[in-house]
């Protein structure tokens, strides 16, 4: 299932067809007899999903053992981007896991959904953890809410890998205390974008800035045709909603010119982080979008992860960790094991194939997990 994953495999039926066609037989013993894929299914919905959790942190414990994040991911800081993803909905199959709701026509929908966190900023691309979010239970109304599952998320990625990250960023549903707070309790510091300008902080920190000029001003990028000027306001102490919790708001607003066509852009983030430049900060927020492109839309179109392959319980949760250690080693193989593999301007697919085409058929070649087991 593993190297199906590796190998971007888009159902189990294609699995099958790849065990019928003996493409594995190459990778083991001749005594090993390869399973059918009923029997396959039939253990991912009772697997050990502490075994797999094992395996996968012992993945990332091992690519900063190897100093994979030595420099940090954006000027040297280690930075993590947490945010919420759907994987699939159904409005005819369920389980006691699935979140419910109700569109404009009446017929119910029932998905899964997983808060997830990853690093930003500099490649590889790897995701650190995920938390499946919980239906509702007893007398609550409500499925939990991302937030929540991002709490869980960050406690647990504390207590596996001790000091994960630098800063967490997260997009404007997380601009609230109670957040806040949670991110600082595990010494961290927090990044957040900001959008509703019904908000007490926003509306004092822009009333503080109408009255003076930009604090720094910056090109960041400028081509033959293309140009992005930068202005910056900064102010620390600015209280949130509980009167005690104090954050620095910073405003930035790009003046973007290419060709004759000039586009004014304004963006406002919240940080508890005193001392990054707000350059930095910029290229952070900016980098927010990795998880978005080159995770969830990346998992999506190549690795399938909306696809259901199995919809029990366990056997989802199952195939999700199964993906994103398949998805972390491939991403370790480009940029680890491939020099200059970015500058290159290679194909992550064409490489697959590749693989599809050659690993497959590799001769006399001993595997060591049996040596091992």
């Amino acid at each position: 299932v593993l190297f199906g994953f590796m190998l971007q495999i888009r159902s189990f039926n294609r699995l099958e067809r790849w065990i019928e066609k003996g493409k594995f037989k190459k990778l083991f013993s001749r005594k090993t007899k390869i399973p059918h894929i009923d029997t396959i299914r039939r253990s991912l919905t009772d697997f050990d999903i502490s075994s797999l959790s094992d395996m996968h942190n012992h993945i990332i414990k091992k690519a900063i053992k190897n100093k994979v994040f030595r420099k940090g991911t954006i000027d040297g800081l280690k930075v993590v981007a947490i945010d919420g993803v759907e994987l699939f909905d159904s409005t005819k199959k369920c389980c006691d896991r699935c979140l419910t709701r109700v569109d404009k026509e009446g017929i119910t929908h029932h998905f899964h959904r997983a808060t997830v966190c990853s690093t930003i900023g500099s490649d590889p691309h790897l995701i650190l953890g995920h938390e499946m979010l919980e239906p509702k239970k007893d007398s609550s109304k409500k499925d939990e809410g991302e937030i929540t599952g991002a709490k869980r998320l960050i406690k647990k990625l504390h207590r596996n890998f001790n000091h994960f990250a630098d800063i967490i960023m997260a997009d404007a549903l997380y601009c609230k205390v109670p957040w806040i707070k949670e991110v600082k309790s595990i010494g961290m510091d927090a990044v957040v974008r900001v959008k509703d300008k019904r908000l007490n902080i926003v509306k004092d920190a822009l009333a503080i800035f109408k009255c003076r000029q930009a604090d720094e001003e910056w090109i960041a990028e400028k081509e033959s045709n293309k140009s992005i000027k930068i202005k910056a306001w900064d102010e620390d102490n600015i209280e949130m909603a509980d009167g005690e919790t104090k954050i620095r708001f910073i405003k930035f607003k790009e003046k973007i010119k290419k060709g004759d066509k000039i586009e004014v852009k304004e963006a406002w983030i919240i940080t508890t982080d005193k001392v990054v430049s707000v350059k930095t900060l910029w290229k952070i927020m900016h980098d927010r979008w990795h998880i978005e492109n080159n995770i969830f839309h990346q998992l999506k179109t190549e690795w399938h992860l909306d696809h259901c392959f199995i919809h029990s319980p366990t056997g989802i949760e199952t195939v999700i960790m199964f993906i994103f250690m398949a998805f972390n080693l491939m991403q370790l193989y480009f940029f680890r094991c491939i020099r200059t593999f970015r500058k290159k301007g290679m194909l992550q697919i064409d490489i697959i194939e590749d693989l599809r085409d050659g690993v497959l058929l590799i001769q006399d070649w001993k595997n060591p997990i049996f040596e091992k087991t």
